[in-house]
């Protein structure tokens, strides 16, 4: 039941009957550090030796290589987006300057120009 959409549900009186659990609450950095790894999803991947150890050279005392390997792979996903943008606006207008330039021929030849 979603009582949420109830118009008729009132909540301070659902919370006075219902009232958080404070043994379950859990506060500070480290419980909100375990709620974002326990969201982030898990994945086993192999990596070559050499990649990895590039990548070990790299980081630095406050960075993790596994942050950044991810930084990497989202800066690579986005350059790659931005070719593909690129590529297809400059297909285009290579296109439509063909069309122009086509018009144009024919319109010579026939002596409408």
């Amino acid at each position: 039941m979603n009582t949420i959409k109830k118009e008729e549900f009132d909540y301070q009186q659902y919370m006075r009957e219902h009232p958080p659990d404070s043994a379950r609450i859990q506060r500070g950095p480290v419980a909100r550090k375990q709620r974002f790894e326990a969201a982030r999803m898990k994945t086993a991947i192999h990596i070559d030796e050499d990649i990895l150890e590039h990548f070990h050279e790299m980081v630095s005392e406050a960075q993790s290589c596994e942050n950044l390997i991810n930084q990497a792979l989202r800066e690579w996903l986005s350059a790659k987006t931005m070719k593909d943008l690129f590529r297809e606006e400059i297909e285009h207008v290579l296109q439509q300057t063909f069309s122009v330039v086509q018009l144009h021929s024919q319109q010579t030849r026939e002596g409408t120009f």
